[in-house]
């Protein structure tokens, strides 16, 4: 680990992590998907535009919101919007149906539910009115709005339970296992170190952002600078001209 990534890994939220690469490389690409990228410095903008949309919408500091979304640029920025109000995340993996997100929403008490709309033929807005979940709204291509300024200061206590990731376990109902920002933080870190990256790499995400690998990556790529590839629905061909539109 360089002595940057060892700076920033000492961050103590994921916010401030945002803000201390962002300060460092603004320029410098963090994610592409197909013809689309975003800088460090549009990261920290737009998500803060976002999280101001979020606070006109009622999420506060300690507001559970679940969120169903596929792997894309605007997931990671709702991700980090909520994470500069210091709401509570509970993100659901976009294949799971009726039982698994119903479950999660009841045992996470979640207020709002960000969903895709209708993804890969299935229509995700319709699943969350049956189940009656709070709050709905879309957020696949379009994210709320707002004036920065308006917004509360940012979380400064990075020990709080503020994520809560689901997975199978071993019996029939998801686990609901409970993150902090520096559990996030502490994880990317040592996976970074493990994988001895440099500024010079180019990462990729294949997986759904909504695992815990999604955040865990994106600390690797706001420790050490580079950007990764995001792909929405992986498959080989496309993979490889992404890969070398990065040169």
């Amino acid at each position: 680990m360089n002595d940057t990534a060892h700076a920033l890994s000492t961050s103590g939220t994921l916010w401030e992590l945002v803000v201390r690469r962002a300060g460092l490389t603004p320029d410098r690409t963090v994610l592409l998907q197909d013809d689309r990228s975003l800088s460090f410095g549009e990261l920290r903008d737009r998500a803060e535009r976002v999280a101001a949309g979020l606070y006109d919408m009622g999420v506060r500091p300690g507001t559970v919101v679940a969120w169903q979304l596929p792997t894309r640029i605007e997931t990671a920025l709702l991700s980090f919007a909520l994470a500069r109000l210091g709401a509570v995340q509970s993100p659901v993996i976009p294949f799971y149906r009726d039982r698994e997100v119903g479950f999660a929403l009841r045992e996470s008490k979640a207020e709002f539910f960000a969903v895709p709309g209708t993804w890969r033929g299935f229509d995700h807005t319709a699943m969350a009115r049956r189940l009656g979940a709070k709050g709905i709204f879309e957020a696949y291509d379009a994210l709320p709005d707002g004036d920065p300024a308006l917004l509360p200061a940012p979380p400064a206590q990075g020990t709080d339970v503020r994520w809560i990731y689901w997975t199978s376990g071993t019996t029939s109902d998801p686990k609901g296992v409970l993150h902090t920002d520096r559990s996030l933080i502490a994880g990317g870190s040592c996976l970074a170190h493990a994988l001895r990256l440099t500024a010079d790499d180019v990462g990729s995400m294949a997986f759904p952002y909504a695992h815990i690998a999604g955040p865990d990556y994106t600390v690797m790529l706001l420790l050490y600078g580079f950007p990764a590839v995001m792909f929405e629905q992986f498959a080989l061909p496309d993979a490889l001209a992404g890969y070398r539109g990065t040169g």
